[in-house]
């Protein structure tokens, strides 16, 4: 449905009401994307062949939700008569968005990658790459409550944990060019690497969420 079509059939809301409801909708593209993550872990750890088509079925409503959520930013910011505390916030929920379709595309990417590495399950340093995803699992988990909160405090914790995220890169990247000597083995490198360059990324993406609350406040 067209945006100018919704808000006709919608009575008119104050800004506050508005921008409350802008913020729970946001909070379900972030469940949207959490749940991507999950899937995004079982075809990784494979084999499960449902995963990356659901997850690819989910990146389409999650694509969809962002460009109605970006319209309804756009909107307020044009059509609503917002404090500046209002526009603040709803210009922090519009970078927000941008964040979490991001994270969403990079576990389409994980999608696309573990099927590709099917054939090499179980795939060398499995359970560490699980763990680097758990944790950058943790930060979006972390970053949707600091939303939902208006926690400013969670920055530092998000902060240490992504930290965790990129050691955990470096050292899996040092490692898989230690263990591979067969071409094969290098094709299987690359790929993993590319996976551990997405899930870095993607602690990236919800280290920002965070920071955008905060930024807010300040």
């Amino acid at each position: 449905m067209l945006l100018s079509a919704w808000r006709n059939q919608v009575p008119a809301r104050s800004g506050a009401d508005a921008v409350g409801a802008l913020k729970q909708e946001l909070l379900r593209l972030g469940s949207m994307v959490e749940e991507s993550a999950v899937l995004a872990r079982a075809v990784l750890s494979g084999p499960d062949m449902e995963a990356a088509p659901q997850i690819r079925r989910g990146d389409d409503r999650i694509d969809k939700l962002y460009r109605r959520l970006e319209e309804e930013c756009a909107d307020l910011l044009c059509h609503k008569r917002l404090s500046q505390t209002q526009v603040r916030e709803v210009l922090s929920y519009m970078h927000c968005l941008r964040d979490l379709e991001r994270f969403g595309d990079y576990c389409k990417e994980l999608a696309t990658l573990g099927e590709q590495l099917l054939p090499a399950q179980p795939v060398m340093l499995r359970d560490e790459v699980l763990t680097m995803l758990d944790r950058c699992r943790s930060l979006l988990a972390l970053a949707l409550n600091s939303l939902s909160e208006e926690d400013l405090s969670a920055g530092a914790r998000l902060q240490a944990l992504d930290d965790l995220v990129d050691r955990d890169y470096e050292r899996l990247v040092e490692e898989l060019t230690q263990t591979c000597t067969s071409s094969e083995c290098r094709d299987h490198q690359l790929m993993l690497v590319l996976v551990l360059r997405c899930i870095e990324r993607m602690a990236d993406h919800a280290v920002n969420v965070s920071q955008r609350v905060a930024r807010r406040e300040r």
